[in-house]
């Protein structure tokens, strides 16, 4: 007879990390299921050489110190996560060849406000003005989790008055509400590519929280890559009793009657009371569950969604160190223009998109790479579909050139040679990681954020839309909206979700 367990994870992505550590911690018989040989999915690293590169991290917002920690530390502290990350000191720089712009934010909400009125002006008072109605959003944010989704309309009218008004309101509506000077603007938007929405279809609410928790708690990184968080988190698994089954693809959902029973593998089926899916809807109902199994509603919300962007990232190791070649930032955002909303659309060209992200790791992780080298990578965002129509024996020369072109950029926009030193050098396109990720036109974002899909909709809807019994979700595509630390957040809300319904079906069974 089939092995029986009380949670099958599918996708051991950092949504199913979590969750499956979630459960198996909690005590109950759990597995984790992954196609690929190891963890972590987006969250893990390869060499090159003599370079361990990060593909997909920039920073994580919420962990903090240990005298101030964020939701994400405490969330790691409970599951008993054992790991080191390090602290990056400031915010980002960003440099805008069209206007001239080149500042370098720092971290901390006092000294973000004093350099913004340093550099635009004028703006200290809708600076404030934007920071109290962040707060109202993560004091209506508190009460709503307290609530646990069911809220007091009166509290709600009462004492989150600013939240009620603008929890449907996008960034630019709150922007030009409070009068922000339009530079002002753009530095304090320098974030949007993080949430792949400009600010004409990116919700404020969503925004204010990202941004205040990388001020309050600054950005933090691992000191040893992304994998070594995938690993600490398979610890926690494996203690908890948990089994994790790599170099396993999942081929089907099992659904009857309504009800998610198991999954079939290539080495046969499994069962359990909870499946939790780190897998994107779109493959779960598109491909892996029978089709007459899938709930009318569930094909219309997947299909009402936008397939959200994917990234053009070159990895380049240098022969040189950071001093050496007077590279002194972390971050830096390079474009073209002032505006994100023509940003975003040129992230559907691959001749016109100049909107770009430097990280030089050793700025932020000293000790990263050997002695007198470094370690860059720039990131990109696109549309799938952009790379689309490229034939086969041109995939290399384009992606060739366009790693060329954004080396190009960064060297003329910041004065600063590397293409003389450059001793290891890979490219990934939107290609590549719908290979290594599996999803839709290489998806790194799950389904773009949009007005009528915000987390706050997500959220507030997330219990009636689950229309498959035993069936939950997590991870970048799910409630939380995508970013590291939101697809733990989301594992860990899957994973106390069906602890709690087995709980609660043990105890009818009693």
């Amino acid at each position: 007879m089939p092995e029986k367990y009380d949670v099958i994870v599918v996708g051991a992505g950092n949504g199913g990390l979590v969750a499956a550590a979630t459960t198996a911690k909690a005590g109950l018989k759990t597995l984790l299921i992954e196609k690929h040989n190891l963890p972590g999915g987006s969250a893990t690293s390869f060499r090159r050489g003599r370079f361990e590169f990060e593909p997909s991290l920039h920073e994580m917002a919420g962990y903090g110190s240990s005298e101030d920690p964020g939701d994400l530390r405490e969330l790691f502290d409970s599951l008993g996560v054992n790991l080191e990350l390090v602290a990056i000191k400031d915010a980002y720089r960003i440099i805008d060849t069209s206007n001239g712009l080149d500042v370098t934010m720092p971290a901390g909400r006092d000294n973000y406000i004093a350099k913004m009125e340093e550099t635009v002006p004028g703006s200290k008072e809708s600076m404030l003005k934007y920071f109290e109605l962040t707060d109202d959003c993560i004091r209506a944010l508190d009460y709503l989790t307290l609530m646990k989704g069911n809220p007091d309309l009166g509290v709600l009218m009462g004492e989150h008055a600013h939240f009620m008004k603008l929890a449907n309101a996008t960034l630019q509506e709150v922007l030009d509400l409070i009068e922000m000077p339009k530079l002002a603007q753009q530095v304090l938007t320098n974030y949007w590519s993080y949430l792949g929405s400009p600010t004409e279809m990116c919700d404020f609410f969503i925004y204010a929280i990202m941004l205040d928790r990388y001020l309050r708690y600054h950005a933090y990184i691992p000191k040893d890559r992304s994998h070594e968080m995938s690993l600490a988190i398979e610890k926690v698994i494996r203690d908890g009793g948990g089994d994790i089954w790599y170099n396993c693809p999942v081929t089907r959902i099992l659904i009857e009657d309504g009800v998610a029973k198991g999954v079939a593998t290539e080495f046969g089926e499994v069962y359990a009371d909870q499946i939790i899916s780190n897998v994107i809807p779109h493959k779960i109902f598109g491909v892996m569950a029978d089709s007459a199994a899938v709930p009318e509603a569930e094909l219309k919300r997947a299909n009402a969604r936008t397939i959200g962007c994917s990234a053009f990232c070159v990895y380049i190791g240098l022969n040189k160190s950071p001093e050496e070649l007077g590279i002194t930032d972390y971050s830096v955002f390079i474009s073209d223009s002032d505006d994100s909303n023509k940003q975003f659309e040129q992230m559907g060209s691959l001749e016109d998109n100049n909107f770009m992200v430097m990280n030089c790791l050793n700025n932020g992780n000293p000790g990263c790479s050997p002695e007198g080298t470094s370690m860059l990578w720039v990131t990109q965002l696109y549309n799938g579909d952009s790379w689309c129509d490229i034939k086969p024996e041109d995939y290399k020369k384009v992606k060739n050139d366009i790693a060329k072109k954004t080396i190009k950029i960064y060297e003329e926009t910041l004065g600063i040679k590397i293409s003389d030193c450059i001793e290891e050098i890979s490219v990934a396109t939107p290609v590549t990681f719908a290979r290594y990720l599996g999803t839709p036109k290489g998806t790194i974002y799950g389904y773009q954020n949009q007005m009528w899909d915000t987390m706050l909709a997500r959220t507030m809807n997330r219990v009636p839309e689950e229309t498959i019994k035993g069936l939950i979700f997590c991870g970048g595509h799910s409630f939380m909206i995508h970013g590291y630390s939101s697809t733990y957040k989301s594992g860990s809300r899957a994973g106390s979700q069906a602890v709690a319904a087995l709980a609660a079906m043990r105890g009818e069974q009693l």
